[in-house]
């Protein structure tokens, strides 16, 4: 007989995570949801989501709201922290009974395919799914449930005993031209804060290509998304586009290669000679890119090959067949420029740490603390300061009350050497 009480996953957890980003506010309308995501997309997420405990379905008021719990969610999310993301949910995966009971068929057979979990479900629960793809289905948003929270590792259809293996970043194909990537980082700059269809239009690219063009900058540690949807340049990135270090652009450019997660890429290349059609399959095994087409291949290979000529890597051997300078990839290890706060830096920070000191908007103080961490990252002095921040700076995503940095700004300003910075006054 079919339990119509027990809620079985059915969107993996990459689809879970992807909704959250997205999700536009605490509250909504499920028409507006409806519009934004789509009809299946939305109610086949809700029963997941509400499993997890992230969110609220009112039927009678048709709305759905974020719970306390989805916010602090989402704000891991947006922060990069999937480790604490994972943490807040881990609670409501070992309350539900689909799920700890495909955790107790792990734990006696150390390893299941999706098909296999989809089975056990349809037998255990009595659902009648006919089609192998709806098996398959609930078993992958099982797997991966339980392997994101800690309870297994699944790869490629398989749910395997023991914890789930850090994976290396993922490197993005190249997309951008260094050219492109200088006018991106520039046009940012400019603006402050970007959304993609204002870059779209100021820059005459398809926002799908400029999309990609982005990640690219942020792979290269140029660009950063502080929230879904918005760009900002970081402080590395400023520093690439400043006409005062316009000799110093190469190297730069050169450090943040090597830096980035294509750094991979460089060292397979290590004392060998290739063409671009080469590197450009290099390329597709180690982005696990799908390209079936040669001239794709070609493409990726002649606009990573602009990368590395950029950055001052490659040597010609004779035509059309290259090889890395291997001095340049040492010496690019150990950064050249070493970028002295102005005064501005100082007066922004000042103004960062007057804001957490007075105001009461969490999104303000968010913002202001966030900067502060840039900021410390940036310079030596500091350098103490970044964990305890960090540390506060997720307290601070639960709690919500700027009061947990007090000590961190007095010690901020006794490392500078004085008591109150200009503009900044305590209540």
């Amino acid at each position: 007989m079919e339990d119509a009480d027990v809620v079985i996953p059915y969107v993996r957890i990459d689809q879970v995570m992807e909704f959250m980003k997205k999700f536009p506010s605490k509250e909504m309308l499920i028409g507006e949801l409806l519009d934004q995501f789509g009809k299946s997309n939305v109610y086949n997420a809700l029963p997941t989501l509400q499993l997890l405990g992230l969110c609220e379905h009112d039927k009678k008021g048709q709305f759905v709201r974020l719970t306390d719990l989805g916010e602090k969610f989402k704000s891991a999310l947006v922060t990069g922290d999937e480790k604490r993301a994972a943490d807040f949910i881990k609670n409501h995966v070992d309350q539900s009974q689909a799920l700890s009971f495909v955790k107790a068929l792990l734990e006696r057979k150390a390893s299941l395919s999706i098909l296999d979990i989809g089975r056990e479900l349809a037998f255990r629960y009595g659902k009648k799914w006919n089609n192998p793809l709806t098996y398959k289905t609930y078993g992958a948003a099982s797997a991966s449930i339980l392997s994101f929270v800690g309870y297994g590792n699944y790869t490629k259809g398989i749910l395997r005993k023991g914890t789930a293996r850090a994976q290396e970043e993922r490197i993005s194909p190249p997309y951008a031209g260094f050219k492109k990537i200088v006018t991106i980082v520039e046009t940012i700059k400019t603006m402050g804060e970007a959304d993609l269809h204002t870059l779209s239009e100021k820059l005459k690219t398809k926002e799908s290509r400029l999309g990609s063009e982005i990640k690219n900058c942020i792979d290269l540690g140029f660009v950063e998304r502080p929230v879904p949807g918005r760009f900002t340049v970081t402080e590395f990135g400023k520093n690439f586009v400043d006409p005062l270090n316009k000799d110093e652009i190469f190297n730069l450019f050169r450090e943040a290669l090597l830096k980035s997660p294509f750094s991979r890429v460089i060292r397979l290349l290590s004392n060998k000679v290739f063409d671009d059609e080469g590197l450009g399959e290099i390329l597709k095994h180690h982005t696990g890119g799908k390209w079936l087409k040669s001239k794709t291949i070609l493409s990726h290979g002649k606009k990573f090959l602009g990368w590395l000529n950029s950055a001052k890597l490659l040597e010609k051997v004779e035509r059309g067949k290259y090889r890395l300078k291997s001095e340049m990839v040492k010496t690019a290890e150990k950064p050249k420029l070493e970028r002295v706060p102005s005064l501005t830096d100082y007066f922004n920070l000042g103004k960062m740490m007057g804001i957490l000191s007075s105001s009461i908007d969490f999104e303000k103080n968010k913002h202001a603390v966030e900067k502060i961490i840039e900021f410390c990252k940036q310079e030596k002095t500091f350098s103490t300061i970044v964990d305890l921040l960090e540390e506060h700076y997720k307290l601070f995503l639960d709690l919500k009350d700027a009061r947990i940095f007090s000590a961190d700004i007095k010690l901020i300003e006794k490392t500078l050497g004085f008591e109150n910075l200009e503009g900044h006054d305590h209540e």
